[in-house]
């Protein structure tokens, strides 16, 4: 990789992956707590199911870019 002008190495891109994912994750939670229409199967709440898994798959890609980052 190519270093900047410290000869620091810039973040890998799964490291933004992760962080975006977390965001959208955050919003999808949010989301589902905010509407007041009634959907089919709302019970189920698979909003917050997605929103979870979104968050869980961030911190995962995150970690690796925090990780690979340190090694290189």
């Amino acid at each position: 990789m190519s270093q900047d002008s410290e000869g620091r190495d810039p973040l890998p891109i799964w490291f933004f992956v992760g962080v975006i994912l977390a965001v959208y994750g955050v919003l999808v939670i949010a989301g589902n707590f905010m509407t007041s229409r009634p959907t089919i199967l709302a019970e189920t709440r698979p909003g917050l199911w997605w929103g979870s898994l979104m968050v869980v798959a961030g911190g995962i890609f995150t970690a690796i870019g925090v990780v690979s980052h340190r090694k290189g």
